[in-house]
């Protein structure tokens, strides 16, 4: 029985086949380069929007807890006012009156079932009259009105003003609003608020987002 010789040979790759495998693995990992680059585009996106649209259901919620506490007074005059473009970029400017305990044995409703005063709290959540008046007196209602604005920083503004318009106090709650209009519908006591907030994501790219919502007031003359 004949032994069959196995016969190796010692020939690489030509020069040719060499370019197609090079071909080959960049066309591979071009595309894996590519889908990585996606998902992380799209992941940078996401967190972005995602992040943007929670500062904008909080500056809405946030305004709208104080809002829904306006209206219209006993003699039907209504307490909100909205200065149509006078804030930065041509944004509105939000002021409104809200019922207020001006003394610490007083009442926000009166004997009548109306209002007693309408002031503004010093401070956000505030439910007693040592932050609704600065002297415990119903003889002047010392925090006249709030008013919600956007800065030149973009940021949102919860101000309160006195009777002589003098700013009291000044906190911001919200980052990144680049847009805030308002609309009163006075028939149906209604405030339309809108908001816009933009950001950029990790790779520069500029998202901007919108929400609004209608604040129906609780308050009517």
């Amino acid at each position: 029985m004949k032994q069959r010789n196995l016969i190796q040979s010692d020939k690489g790759l030509s020069l040719m086949e060499l370019v197609v495998a090079v071909a080959i693995f960049l066309a591979m990992f071009g595309g894996v380069f590519m889908s990585m680059s996606a998902g992380q585009n799209s992941w940078a996106i996401t967190a972005t929007q995602i992040e943007l649209q929670e500062n904008l259901r909080f500056t809405i919620e946030r305004i709208s807890k104080e809002l829904r506490e306006s209206g219209s007074d006993n003699t039907g005059a209504m307490q909100v006012t909205i200065n149509d473009n006078t804030g930065p970029n041509s944004t509105d400017v939000l002021q409104f009156f809200m019922p207020v305990i001006c003394e610490s044995t007083g009442s926000i409703i009166d004997a009548n079932g109306d209002v007693a005063n309408w002031g503004a709290p010093l401070t956000f959540g505030c439910t007693d009259s040592t932050c609704m008046d600065a002297d415990n007196d119903c003889t002047t209602v010392d925090y006249s009105y709030l008013e919600y604005g956007i800065n030149a920083n973009n940021q949102l503004e919860r101000r309160v003003r006195d009777a002589s318009n003098a700013v009291v106090r000044t906190d911001v709650f919200a980052q990144n609003i680049t847009n805030f209009q308002a609309v009163l519908s006075g028939d149906s006591n209604v405030v339309t608020l809108t908001v816009t907030a933009s950001g950029t994501t990790n790779n520069n790219r500029a998202i901007t987002t919108t929400d609004s919502l209608d604040v129906l007031l609780r308050n009517r003359g």
